[in-house]
């Protein structure tokens, strides 16, 4: 998930980090099942569902891949504060009004990956590089496909064991024939 914040009525960062997402989802729009985009309105008064779409259709964004979303101003200040840490990506955030330049990326267990600044192209980029890369890590979670192979080891061991004796064996036997 890339995750950032912003709201409607924005005058200044927020129209400038949605055309950078939205170069970002166009860049995954022949894998776009891989990232979900999430851009959180911390102005939930004033966002209502039909402004967050008109919002999202003003810059041409894709709803399957791409959501606005809004809720409880406290519940989004506390989980960009304590869950993505909005305060440490951007030092310059204010904990009474998050209005951050930062894209967050999560991985597939909700674990925070990475900050990137939307206005650095460099940064965009390592964030479309990462993307796809998260994808390649092992999910800690999921047990390897080899561990059910794990009590049967002794057994396959035995019988390649066995296998080679017994062609050493008529190897053997060969070459004392001949």
């Amino acid at each position: 998930m890339v995750i950032d914040f912003f709201f409607t009525r924005c005058p200044s960062i927020c129209p400038r980090l949605t055309i950078n997402m939205k170069k970002l989802q166009d860049s995954f729009v022949k894998n776009d099942s891989i990232v979900q985009f999430i851009s959180i309105s911390v102005d939930p008064v004033h966002d209502s569902v039909p402004n967050l779409r008109k919002f999202a259709d003003k810059f041409n964004i894709n709803h399957d891949t791409w959501w606005l979303v809004t809720g409880d101003k406290k519940e989004i200040y506390e989980f960009a504060m304590q869950e993505l840490k909005a305060s440490i990506a951007d030092a310059n955030v204010d904990t009474a009004f998050i209005h951050t330049e930062n894209f967050f990326l999560l991985d597939s267990n909700r674990i925070v990956r990475g900050w990137y600044n939307g206005f650095d192209t460099l940064k965009q980029a390592q964030l479309a590089r990462n993307i796809p890369l998260l994808m390649l890590e092992k999910d800690k979670k999921r047990p390897s496909i080899f561990r059910e192979f794990i009590p049967v080891l002794p057994v396959i061991f035995i019988g390649l064991g066995i296998i080679f004796l017994v062609m050493g064996i008529l190897s053997w036997n060969r070459k004392k024939i001949s």
